[in-house]
């Protein structure tokens, strides 16, 4: 669940199948008492059906949060606080950070910075093919403290500069709007 209109559909939808709920959360629902097995079921088609996926287990849960703030963080425009988004998901979730970034990296396979990273490149390489904002916008917005920072880690990720990968994109939208016009 990433938004406030999720938490209502999930919170709404477990009321309606009779369930009394007593909190409701980014990543959690706390129930009145303990579904049993036939329940769970019930309660993980009807999630389904909305486009949710139940999560059990409550360090799974946790890690899902984690990737939706994440989400949530590079969705906004406030670039302020990407810059240490690490130290600041661990408070969110009350644990220090060596002990968030071990159970990320159990769990997920690589290191919550490493992670961040990941995603922080995502959409840098988003914003390089699907606008026309300057290397300078991008870093600002993704919370990079500068353009080289932001070029650094972009050609150790992808083996290519943002420059270099924005125009590749554009020459194939060139060769492509030329193959239309033959």
């Amino acid at each position: 669940m990433v938004c406030q209109r999720c938490i209502t559909t999930v919170r709404d939808e477990l009321s309606r199948l009779g369930f009394d709920v007593r909190d409701t959360g980014l990543g959690y629902v706390n129930l009145a008492g303990s579904p049993d097995a036939g329940q769970r079921a019930v309660i993980d088609q009807a999630l389904q059906a909305q486009g949710f996926a139940l999560l059990q287990d409550r360090k799974a849960a946790l890690i899902q949060q984690v990737k939706d703030r994440i989400q949530q963080w590079l969705s906004s425009e406030d670039s302020s606080e990407k810059t240490r988004m690490g130290p600041l998901l661990a408070q969110e979730a009350g644990l220090e950070y060596d002990a968030l970034s071990s159970l990320f990296s159990q769990t997920e396979g690589v290191t919550l910075e490493k992670y961040i990273i990941g995603r922080r490149l995502d959409k840098v390489m988003e914003w390089l093919v699907y606008s026309d904002l300057s290397l300078t916008e991008i870093a600002f917005r993704t919370g990079y403290s500068s353009v080289a920072h932001l070029s650094n880690q972009f050609r150790q990720y992808t083996g290519l500069t943002p420059t270099f990968f924005r125009q590749l994109r554009r020459d194939k939208e060139t060769v492509q709007e030329a193959g239309k016009k033959s």
